[in-house]
This record gives C-alpha cells, structure tokens and sequence, in this order.
C-alpha cells in the first residue's frame, strides 16, 4: 500500500455531537490510505468512549486531548507533529463526500498551491436558503473607504447559489474556510496560527499572499458542513458558548487590527451575527422547525438592533470597494 498523503485532523467548530459521523463518514468515503489525528477539546465523557470505540480497529487514527481551547490554539499544538505532505483540516460538523481526496492532492500538485479549497456547501440551518447551498467556491478580500478610513471586506462569490449554478473549473481564491481545507503541510507548519476565533482565515489567507504561494478552489471535491440547522444537545452548549464568547471575537478584531492595522467594515454586523446564532441554536434546541427558527431569530434580532444599531453606513459596500491586493500592489 502506497504511503499516506495526508493527515486528517478533526476539529470541533461549534458542537460536540458531530463527530461520531464525521468520523464514520470520513472512512466510508475516503478509499486512499490517510491518517487521522481527532482533537478532543474537552468532549464529554461518553463521547470520549464513542470515540474510542469507534477508532478501537482503526491503526491510522490518534485521539488527542488538549481540553478546552479554541480550534487555533489546538491545531498549533498538533501541527509539528503532522509527517504527511498534506494535511486536511476538518470540521466535526462537516462532512466529506466520495471521491474528495484525489481532486485536491492532483490540484495541489499541480499548481504547487499551499492551499486547495473544496467546494464547500452547507445545509438549511441559519437564514432561509435552498436546503443546500453554496457556502465558500472562491473569494477575496477587498477595501472600502467610509469618511477617510478604509475597512476591509470579505467578499464571497456564488454565496448561497445552488450547486448546480457553481463554476466547475479551478480557480483562484484568496482566503478559505476551516470547515474542510487541504494545507501543503510545510506551510501549515510555518505560518502564524492567530489566536482567533474570527477573521483567522482571512489572517492566514493574508500570510499566504505574503509568501507567493497560491490559494485554490477545486469544486470537483466537495464537503458539506451542518450550518445548526440539526438540532444541539445540552452538553454541546459549553463548547458554542466557549467559542463564540463576546471576549473572544472581540479579541480577535483587535488582534487582526494589530497584526494587519484594518478593521473589518462588518465588524459589528459579525457580532450581530453571532448573537442570532446563538438565538437560532436555542431555537433549535426548543425543537421549532427550521424556518420558525429563522423567523424568531429575525424578529429577535431586530429587537436587539432598535437598542444596539449595526453600523452600516454604505447601501452597497462591496460595489464601492477595490480589490485589497490590486490597490496595495501585492
């Protein structure tokens, strides 16, 4: 058998319950030889055991347990420890499909790219949408100009757009997502790994920029990852409430503004959009259906925005913005 090629390292995003299919899911479409390293931050005790019992017969696959940290914090302790050329970050909330692995090792040969993104789509959860969607193909970031201070922008292209709609080619990206990406391992293993919980993929998009390496999109591999649209259980609330903590995410804009010197011009629409998160998680948790779920969350979320407004000051915000990289001359 031919030696792996990448590590698979498994990752809590936002709940604890996901793993067991993730994991199971990742076997039964993964054919290639792969290792598997799954990071337990702080999973409950009869996890920890479905988790054991699950890997009992598989040789390839590591628990390791770091407590309860923030996936960056986790992935920085593990990364020196990753001895594949690639290494595939996975979110337990995310899901593989068949054939994902080939497209992305030939892409990322190909163009010598330090990062290859698969199609990521996600399913009916948070805001009303198709019941699968377009979640990441390609994106960039860009800058605004609002009274003399530029902000920057992310900006998705295809958000939302049914599959059907994508492009099917490769193509450039500048940034990723952390629900499923495949690193050249060297760089995972050389870059700054921020202590963010938001915006860290923009950050690293930024280093890789500075490096001259490229970041690519590769739709024939596709992941799809659960946007809280399956109803949390209890215990998965430490782990939400412990990721997206006001603390944290503020701390993250001030460390991107000292790293990079911008703020984000949707800075308080992201905390915005945390807390009708959080609303439809609790929604969800009160088994309403997903679109009553959305419709509470909308109504609760303009309650809030009466008392506490988004600063928003631009109708079109993207239209009046440039291309961050063509006006810095990167």
């Amino acid at each position: 058998m031919n030696a792996p090629q990448v590590t698979v390292v498994i990752t809590p995003r936002d709940r604890y319950s996901g793993i067991i299919e993730c994991i199971n899911n990742l076997y039964r479409c993964t054919s290639e030889p792969f290792k598997l390293k799954v990071l337990d931050l702080d999973y409950p005790k009869h996890l920890k055991k479905s988790i054991a019992d699950t890997l009992a017969d598989k040789p390839n696959a590591e628990v390791i347990e770091l407590g309860l940290v923030i996936p960056m914090q986790a992935i920085r302790q593990i990364r020196d420890n990753i001895d594949t050329p690639y290494t595939m970050l996975l979110d337990n909330d995310s899901n593989v499909t068949e054939n994902w692995l080939p497209p992305l090792l030939e892409t990322a040969r190909d163009e010598h790219a330090a990062i290859v993104n698969p199609l990521t789509l996600e399913k009916a959860g948070v805001d009303e949408g198709a019941s699968l969607r377009n979640h990441l193909y390609t994106n960039e970031i860009r800058i605004v100009n609002v009274e003399g201070q530029d902000y920057l922008i992310e900006d998705k292209h295809f958000r939302r757009a049914l599959p059907e709609d994508i492009p099917k080619e490769v193509r450039s990206s500048e940034m990723f997502e952390l629900h499923g990406v495949l690193f050249d391992t060297q760089v995972l293993q050389s870059i700054e790994l921020p202590q963010m919980v938001i915006r860290e993929h923009i950050d690293i998009g930024m280093q890789i920029r500075q490096m001259g390496r490229a970041i690519v999109t590769q739709p024939e591999s596709v992941v799809i990852f659960d946007n809280l649209g399956t109803r949390m259980a209890w215990f998965d609330m430490k782990f939400f409430f412990f990721r997206w903590a006001p603390k944290l995410t503020y701390h993250s804009s001030r460390l991107f503004e000292s790293r990079w010197g911008y703020n984000f011009y949707a800075e308080q629409a992201m905390y915005h959009w945390v807390f009708r998160r959080k609303i439809f998680l609790l929604c969800r948790w009160l088994y309403l259906p997903i679109p009553i779920a959305n419709t509470v969350t909308r109504l609760v979320g303009k309650v809030k925005t009466l008392f506490t407004p988004v600063w928003d000051p631009l109708s079109d915000p993207v239209q009046l913005s440039q291309n961050y990289y063509s006006l810095k001359g990167w």
